[in-house]
């Protein structure tokens, strides 16, 4: 499948995944063609992109991915925080039980599914960014925490501090956390104090526990030392607060935003990687890190023998080293039912090139006038 820019939506394209609006109702069902008529309602909703199924690999298996977290179960979740987030604007209270209810379910699916791996960005409307990017930090900190071996109450604990990692951004004016482009130096202080009212409002619930507010105070110190608003260093800060640090970047550097689209997953990956020790603690890093796919099922690659490859299977702990489809020879001839390429057994075989959207339909039109 491949993620598509909404204005680069064309009629005929087919959808890879289920489409909800932000009130977590299903609006188009996997597997529809694509109408003008729908197109014109995606822009409508604010939705900045969708996934297809992939030109190249229509009727193939390989656009099928194990989700860690169902679509419908995280549609409610973050139906369920946008609920409870629009509470605390008047009543300066979180909703424990309910977000504890939610971080409960998110749970219990990612120990369900604990053996897939994140191939895909979650897609969420512009006015609904800040309550899908509670939702997908939570599960990314949660499935980071299995990993690292946390029990079932340090997950419970874990969980609920990713998901109100950013209730100070609810008492942040809504022009500043909403506007289209970079914020000047007056607007980026007025930003940085939502970790401090994140903490207000959270440790004055007996009902919450402290490291959730401690998640939230905390989730933009940096290892080194040089984030915010205290400049704590290393495991001075709060171990729960230093996962939740790493999901909330990944996160924000691969979903679509106004002003830009997200990043690739193996671009996300190198920038993390190179902000190891300084802004992340790395050994946390190489657990998270080793539950995201670098290079998702259903991305069309080329290998330096010249041909070109869908993934069909990423394989946890080596991700540089999917197993692979060919589609295309490396005389540039479309193939039907290719050869396998495994990476992990063709050493001396390497990924060199990941298709855009616009190259894939480039080469599927050259294969239809061919």
């Amino acid at each position: 499948m491949q993620k598509v820019a909404t204005i680069s939506l064309q009629p005929g394209m087919i959808t890879a995944q289920n489409i909800f609006t932000k009130e977590g109702v299903l609006l188009l069902s996997i597997g529809t063609t694509l109408s003008s008529g729908h197109i014109v309602q995606l822009h409508y909703l604010g939705l900045p992109s969708i996934y297809i199924k992939n030109p190249l690999t229509a009727n193939s298996t390989s656009d099928a991915i194990s989700e860690i977290v169902p679509q419908h179960t995280r549609a409610q979740a973050i139906q369920a925080v946008h609920t409870a987030f629009e509470d605390v604007l008047v009543t300066r209270r979180i909703d424990s039980a309910q977000f504890k209810k939610i971080a409960a379910c998110l749970i219990d699916e990612i120990i369900k599914n604990n053996c897939a791996m994140i191939h895909l960005t979650d897609i969420r409307s512009r006015d609904g960014y800040l309550f899908g990017h509670s939702v997908n930090v939570c599960v990314l900190a949660a499935l980071t925490g299995f990993h690292l071996g946390y029990s079932m109450a340090q997950l419970k604990e874990l969980a609920l501090g990713a998901l109100l990692h950013d209730t100070g951004k609810m008492l942040i004016p809504k022009e500043i956390l909403t506007k289209p482009g970079p914020l000047t130096a007056d607007e980026v202080t007025i930003m940085n104090r939502h970790p401090g009212y994140g903490f207000e409002i959270l440790s004055v619930q007996r009902e919450i526990p402290p490291s959730a507010a401690q998640v939230a105070y905390q989730h933009h110190e940096r290892f080194d030392g040089n984030g915010y608003p205290r400049n704590l260093r290393g495991t001075d800060i709060h171990e729960y607060a230093r996962i939740v640090a790493i999901a909330d970047v990944y996160d924000a550097i691969t979903s679509d935003r106004c002003y830009r689209e997200g990043l690739l997953p193996h671009e996300a990956y190198e920038i993390t990687v190179s902000q190891s020790r300084a802004h992340f603690d790395p050994a946390i890093l190489k657990t998270f890190l080793s539950q995201i796919a670098i290079y998702p099922v259903g991305c069309i690659v080329r290998v330096n023998t010249g041909e070109i490859a869908v993934v069909t299977k990423v394989i946890p702990g080596l991700q540089t080293r999917p197993i692979l489809q060919t589609i295309f020879d490396a005389g540039g001839h479309r193939v039907k039912d290719g050869r396998e390429i495994d990476l992990t057994k063709q050493l001396t075989t390497f990924i060199n090139k990941i298709y855009t959207l616009t190259e894939i339909l480039q080469l599927g039109a050259t294969y239809k006038q061919g």
